[in-house]
C-alpha cells in the first residue's frame, strides 16, 4: 500500500485511503482485521483506535458507534469518504451521474404491470453511461455504491460471482435528478429524509421497556444504543449487534429473502437472554406486558415463514414473499427493547 508510507502525520487520511485502496483493487469493502493488520505492518496505526475518531459521515462499520470495530466488522467509506481519497473521483463521478441517468429513466419509463418500480440492469447503464461492459470493476463498485448508499432505490441483487446485476428503481430517486457533487447529494437525501423524522408513539398500558419512536429503517437506532451500552458485560453483543445493522441495512434496500433470514437469525440468537434455549419458550415463559405478549406471539408465527424462505426448494409454483410479509417493526423494536432489559 504505497499510499500509506508516511502516515502517521494524519492516521485519519491513511485509513481512509486503505479501505478505498481495497475497495478499488477487490471491488468490496474489507473486515476490520484485514486493513488493521496492513496498517499496524505498513505504518504502526492502531486502526481501532483511529476509526472511533473518524465522523460517521465519511467513515461506517459494522460496530456499535462509539464502540472500535473489530474482528470481520465490515468497514466502508461514505460518499463523501470516498471523495477524500486518491483516486476516488472517478467513483464518485460515476455515481453522480447514475443517479441523474437512473432519474431520467424513471420519469421516461413504466413499471412492468404488478410493479411501483423500474429495473435497470447493469447493462442498461452501463450503455447510458458510456461506460464499456470491459471495465466491469468501475460496473461493481458502482454497484457496491448504490447498495449501500440511500439514494431512493427500491432493492437490488447481483448474481454470485457474476458481473450482471440490477436495481429496481421508484420515484424517490427523482430527489437526485440534478445532483453533481456530494454536497447537493447530500442536501437532497437530507430533503428527501426530512418527511421521515420520528414521531411521538401512542401511549401504551404496559409499563415501557424503552421510549421507541418511528425512524426510517426498521431497527429503531434507541434499540441499539441500549444494547450497546449492555456490550462488554456479561453478555458478548458483538453478533447480535452485527445481525441488527444487516437487518436494518437490507430491510433499507428491500432485500426480502435476506431481510426475512436475518430476522429468523436474530430471534434465534437471543433465547439465552431470558434463560431459554428456544424462541417458542422466550414467548411462553417470560414475563411479558399485555400489548408486548401479543408482539412476540406474532414473532413465534414468523419463524414459520421464514422457514419458506430458508427452506423450501426450488418449484414450478413462484415464492411470493415481499418485504410486506416482514412483521411490524412496532413488534420487532418492542421485543429487542425487551432484550436490552435482560442485558441491563
Amino acid at each position: 500500500m504505497a499510499s500509506v508510507s508516511t502516515p502517521a502525520k494524519d492516521p485519519h487520511r491513511a485509513v481512509l485511503q486503505a479501505l478505498y485502496d481495497h475497495f478499488r483493487s477487490h471491488g468490496v469493502w474489507p473486515e476490520f482485521d484485514r486493513v488493521d493488520r496492513q496498517l499496524r505492518r505498513a505504518a504502526k496505526i492502531d486502526v481501532a483506535q483511529v476509526a472511533v475518531g473518524i465522523p460517521d459521515m465519511l467513515l461506517v462499520t459494522h460496530a456499535p458507534r462509539g464502540i472500535a470495530p473489530r474482528g470481520r466488522d465490515l468497514m466502508r467509506l461514505t460518499l463523501a469518504g470516498i471523495e477524500r481519497c486518491d483516486g476516488g473521483e472517478e467513483d464518485v463521478e460515476l455515481f453522480l451521474r447514475a443517479l441523474r441517468w437512473l432519474a431520467r429513466y424513471e420519469e421516461e419509463h413504466d413499471p412492468e404491470t404488478g410493479e411501483t418500480t423500474v429495473t435497470v440492469t447493469s447493462a442498461m447503464l452501463a450503455k447510458g453511461l458510456r461506460v464499456p461492459l470491459r471495465e466491469a470493476g468501475r460496473l461493481g463498485r458502482l454497484f457496491e455504491l448504490l447498495y449501500f448508499e440511500r439514494w431512493g432505490g427500491e432493492g437490488s441483487w447481483r448474481a454470485l460471482d457474476s458481473d450482471d446485476w440490477h436495481v429496481r428503481v421508484g420515484r424517490d430517486v427523482r430527489h437526485f435528478s440534478r445532483v453533481k457533487s456530494v454536497e447537493e447529494f447530500i442536501e437532497a437525501r437530507e430533503g428527501w429524509l426530512a418527511p421521515q423524522a420520528p414521531t411521538v408513539a401512542e401511549p401504551s398500558s404496559d409499563p415501557p421497556t424503552a421510549m421507541l419512536g418511528e425512524a426510517g429503517g426498521y431497527i429503531d437506532e434507541r434499540v441499539f444504543d441500549l444494547i450497546k451500552q449492555a456490550h462488554g458485560g456479561q453478555w458478548d453483543c458483538t453478533k447480535l449487534l452485527v445481525l441488527l445493522r444487516e437487518l436494518d441495512d437490507n430491510y433499507r434496500a428491500g432485500n426480502a429473502y435476506a431481510a426475512h433470514a436475518l430476522l429468523r437469525a436474530l430471534l434465534d440468537h437471543v433465547p439465552p437472554l431470558f434463560g431459554q434455549s428456544s424462541f417458542t419458550q422466550v414467548a411462553n415463559n417470560h414475563q411479558w406486558g399485555r400489548t408486548d405478549g401479543k408482539y412476540v406471539k406474532r414473532l413465534v408465527a414468523f419463524r414459520d415463514q421464514a422457514d419458506d424462505v430458508m427452506h423450501r426448494q426450488v418449484a414450478k409454483i413462484p415464492c411470493l414473499l415481499s418485504m410486506e410479509d416482514m412483521p411490524a417493526r412496532a413488534a420487532v423494536n418492542r421485543f429487542l427493547a425487551g432484550c436490552a432489559d435482560q442485558l441491563a
